[in-house]
């Protein structure tokens, strides 16, 4: 089975591989493609498209001959509480219904909030917030909010579980 990975993004591709590895044996081909959503998305709605798209894109990708394509997206969502981190993550495959699955979610300070409503996007603002590099692609907001106990690699491998829990529950009953 070859699997594309709607991202290059590693924390992403190693938590669809830690994921879906102890269950079937597939090649993984990560792939450079486009969420079609704002680089920040802010609404569930948003998150969920960008999540579909990139399984379909991975999917269509160009010389991925793929069986499977995997998206997973980030985003932020606002509430009468306050701000979440959201994730989405998508499974397609050729002529069938994507599967869907949503992850974490965790409030995050306003002043971190307020920041990505004003149009900057959450990696940006977390590098500023913690005063490190690159913060996406290690622990992501998640780990700092969390104090390390759940990373971003840790957040979307319980994402893709459910994707790949869903998948092969469906070979077995179609």
């Amino acid at each position: 089975m070859r699997i594309a990975i709607g991202t290059k993004n590693p924390t992403k591709v190693n938590a669809v591989k830690g994921a879906f590895a102890k269950h079937v044996n597939a090649e993984f081909i990560s792939t450079n493609v486009s969420s079609n959503v704002s680089a920040q998305p802010i609404t569930d709605h948003e998150t969920l498209t960008g999540a579909m798209n990139r399984a379909k894109n991975a999917l269509e990708a160009e010389g991925s001959d793929s069986d499977l394509g995997v998206g997973l997206e980030g985003g932020l969502v606002k509430t009468d509480f306050g701000y979440f981190l959201c994730n989405w993550g998508a499974v397609a495959a050729p002529k069938s219904q994507p599967i869907i699955a949503g992850g974490a979610r965790i409030m995050i300070p306003d002043e971190i909030g307020d920041l990505v409503f004003s149009g900057r996007e959450l990696g940006d603002v977390m590098d500023d917030y913690v005063k490190k590099n690159n913060v996406r692609q290690n622990e992501g907001a998640i780990g700092v909010f969390t104090n390390g106990l759940v990373d971003r690699t840790k957040m979307f491998q319980e994402l893709s579980s459910l994707l790949i829990g869903q998948y092969l529950y469906q070979q077995k009953h179609k």
